[in-house]
């Protein structure tokens, strides 16, 4: 029978009664059911699918005598089908040895990381052990059939009255009150920025997986088919003391362990284990139970299932208007502990001893399994339809019907898998959110102003050591460490923090002592005379250049890149830019810096930009920028030339070899149009291409990089000999030009111009 014809009669008990006690023929309900039956055939003409895989035992179970046993086995990692979708499990016909075992067919979803559930029966009299990777059942798709036409009484008890339709019209009190009656009160409709229609059945939507939102703040789930398992690479047992806890802390203790307790998330133990609590008071007064895992990470053994990279997570945004942000309620909670593993997270308190029998916070691989759950849960919509960052969700969209769809199928998948949201965290169907420390809407990516807030409120006293004047290593780094998370938004970022990070080197710590028996050496200590006025100004100008970010752009993978480079003896630089459709101005999409070593720094000029190019091209943005086509800008001219260059040492032929497989061409243009102002200042003459091409319209410089002769620069170095023929500048006013060049129409041109590229 169909899924749904079965739950609609499922609580229907009458039904089943006159079914069982009819006199044959004398029943409508009776001969309604044997039609259903009668029609029922296993693919209904289609075609027999091939099998996804066998399942096999991930350890040895024993079966009791006449008993039925729920087992679980998990499919082959190279399976295709996804965590959700329904199966049918069967006997398997390629087991080796024959088995006195009977396994059960089952109509059955594929659990989390390839989990399928089996009945199997032992009918003899007899213990039977099922080994590790023993082979029980096949598993095949279960084809979609139509549910069986029901009369329409029945079809009308499907629905309870908490998710009956709303009304075709109803006010935004209305609709809040609705929400109020089922425990959602924390969930902000008002703020929801779409029609009134969208947003009523965004309602009706909430209504209908009311069960998949917490009602309090421990009410979190248990993911289905997902186990937390720890090995160790030493089990010798430890015990460490509970740290000393205040007498008036004494009775809010208790009751958090109490109500964690009763939960479900701690028993009572007798493990030979022990790890010491950490209390930790929220903003809002609550306490959170950590504990501290230090010495039990050091003998695990460590998971390597990595975590997204952030910008991955951002450039799939592109082309979306609506956002959709959750949180996953006690996020690590949801998973529960190997039953064998619980002893290893025992840990002291006051009121005696307690063990976790959810994943705990603070084990070194937890952050791999929930992020392993979350991808066997939602991995064939990451990054198409939604993003997945441990326990956070961003759901996107590109209209409101398409919003909906895509909210109705996360929810639809949480339900499945018993996980619970939490409606104080839940920010749905926006044009603007917050996401990993950004803000996200339509236009691009910004800085989240409360996070840059306290790196802008650090002061120079912020940095120093407690007696006020020394630098402070550890904080500097702390200092950098934040701004550095933000770097794709600071032009030369690496340059301009050089300063710092000179505080920051320093001789390397020795493990052992050497040979006159000196005790194993620390980084140097800084003095107060280290910090200087370039220290002042690196921190100044960095603290600046956060507060004045711009907006990067969503990059648009249908649409060619800009990349614009430059190099100085503080670093190189690059930019990504694109040009939105409909529009003449390219946008930045990420900026990149990095500091030189000390035999870059003996690079000569032209070859500092070719090392800015590779760099940029090769491993900055590589992953962007293989399999498309693509400008890039540069105005240093030779480095036009580099590519088609005959002769070239080892160096610049390893570096041509790497830009081989990419699809790019080079354009000159130069870097601004005051080029003797630009000669004069401090700021590099290389820097100023990046400037211009995100700062004037792209038509524009492209007419400008037609016009610029392949022999301007040359021009220039013939003509420098005649610069002693320049008249003075006299009250402010350029002298005669003595030459004409393509777009440098005066001899002080000339002269700014070579002045630059000498550099």
């Amino acid at each position: 029978m169909s899924s749904k014809s079965l739950c609609i009669y499922e609580g229907d008990d009458a039904y089943w009664q006159k079914v069982s006690h009819s006199n044959h023929q004398s029943s409508p309900e009776y001969e309604q059911f044997l039609d259903m039956m009668a029609s029922i055939t296993r693919w209904k003409g289609e075609e027999i699918p091939n099998k996804i895989g066998t399942v096999k035992l991930t350890q040895a179970v024993t079966l009791l005598p006449r008993h039925e046993h729920l087992v679980w086995g998990r499919l082959p990692s190279n399976s295709y089908i996804s965590p959700g979708s329904t199966v049918i499990v069967e006997p398997t016909t390629s087991r080796s040895v024959q088995r006195n075992v009977l396994v059960g067919k089952v109509i059955t979803p594929m659990w989390g990381d390839r989990w399928i559930p089996m009945k199997i029966l032992n009918p003899t009299e007899k213990h039977i052990t099922l080994k590790r990777n023993s082979k029980l059942a096949d598993v095949s798709p279960c084809l979609a059939a139509e549910d069986f036409a029901l009369f329409q009484g029945t079809c009308q008890r499907e629905q309870s009255d908490t998710n009956k339709q709303l009304p075709a019209e109803m006010t935004e009190t209305d609709l809040k009150q609705k929400l109020s009656n089922v425990g959602l009160t924390n969930i902000d409709i008002e703020s929801c920025q779409v029609s009134h229609q969208t947003r009523q059945d965004l309602v009706q939507l909430l209504l209908d997986y009311q069960d998949v939102f917490s009602k309090h703040p421990l009410d979190c789930g248990e993911a289905k088919g997902f186990v937390h398992h720890i090995r160790l690479t030493d089990e010798r047992p430890f015990r460490l003391p509970y740290r000393r806890v205040p007498p008036a802390h004494y009775q809010k203790l208790r009751q958090v362990l109490s109500e964690m307790e009763e939960q479900g998330i701690i028993q009572k133990s007798v493990s030979e284990f022990a790890s010491p609590l950490v209390m930790v008071w929220k903003k809002d007064g609550g306490l959170r139970l950590c504990t501290d895992f230090r010495l039990l990470n050091a003998r695990t053994v460590k998971d390597a299932h990595p975590l997204p990279h952030q910008s991955d997570c951002l450039a799939a945004l592109g082309g979306n208007v609506l956002f959709s942000t959750m949180d996953l309620t006690s996020g690590f909670y949801n998973i529960p502990m190997c039953d064998q593993d619980k002893k290893y997270t025992a840990f002291t308190t006051p009121a005696g001893l307690y063990e976790y029998n959810r994943m705990a916070q603070g084990l070194s691989n937890s952050p791999a399994s929930f992020m392993r759950m979350m991808l066997s849960i939602f991995g064939d919509l990451n990054f198409s339809s939604l993003l997945c960052y441990l326990d956070d969700l961003l759901v996107f969209a590109q209209s409101e019907e398409q919003a909906l769809e895509r909210l109705q199928l996360v929810f639809q998948r949480l339900r499945e898998h018993n996980l619970r949201l939490n409606p104080k965290k839940c920010y749905l169907m926006r044009t603007s959110v917050k996401f990993l420390g950004h803000i996200i809407d339509k236009k691009g990516v910004l800085v989240d102003p409360a996070k840059v807030e306290v790196i802008t409120a650090m002061t120079k006293q912020n940095l120093m050591e407690p007696d006020g004047c020394t630098p402070s290593v550890r904080r500097i780094r702390s200092f950098l460490g934040m701004v550095f998370y933000y770097q794709h938004f600071i032009p030369n970022c690496s340059s301009l923090a050089k300063p710092l990070f000179a505080l920051t080197s320093g001789q390397k710590r020795r493990k052992k002592a050497d040979r006159t028996g000196k005790a194993p050496g620390t980084f140097r200590k800084l003095k107060s005379s280290d910090w200087s006025t370039d220290c002042d100004e690196a921190f100044n100008s960095l603290k600046e250049k956060l507060l004045n970010c711009v907006v990067l752009a969503h990059p648009d993978f249908s649409r060619p890149f800009l990349l614009s480079v430059d190099a100085s003896l503080d670093g190189l630089g690059a930019v990504l830019s694109q040009v939105p459709a409909n529009e003449d101005q390219a946008r930045p999409v990420a900026f990149a810096s990095k500091t030189l070593s000390q035999s870059q720094k003996r690079y000569p000029a032209h070859r500092l930009e070719f090392l800015a190019l590779k760099w940029s091209v090769c491993e900055k943005f590589s992953h962007w920028l293989k399999g498309h086509s693509f400008t890039v800008w540069t105005d240093n001219n030779p480095l036009t030339y580099i590519m088609t260059k005959p002769k070239l040492d080892a160096c610049e032929q390893r570096w041509v070899a790497k830009l081989a497989p990419y699809s790019f061409d080079l354009r000159y243009i130069p870097g601004r149009k005051n080029i003797v102002a630009d000669a004069l200042s401090r700021v590099p003459f290389t820097q100023t291409v990046s400037h211009r091409l995100i700062s004037e319209p792209y038509s524009k410089l492209l007419c400008e990089g037609e016009d610029v002769g392949e022999d301007g620069i040359q021009h220039a170095f013939r003509l420098k000999a005649q610069l002693h023929q320049v008249s003075p500048v006299t009250n402010g006013s350029v002298a005669s030009p003595v030459c004409q060049l393509p777009h440098y129409s005066d001899s002080d041109t000339v002269k700014a111009l070579c002045h630059a590229h000498e550099q």
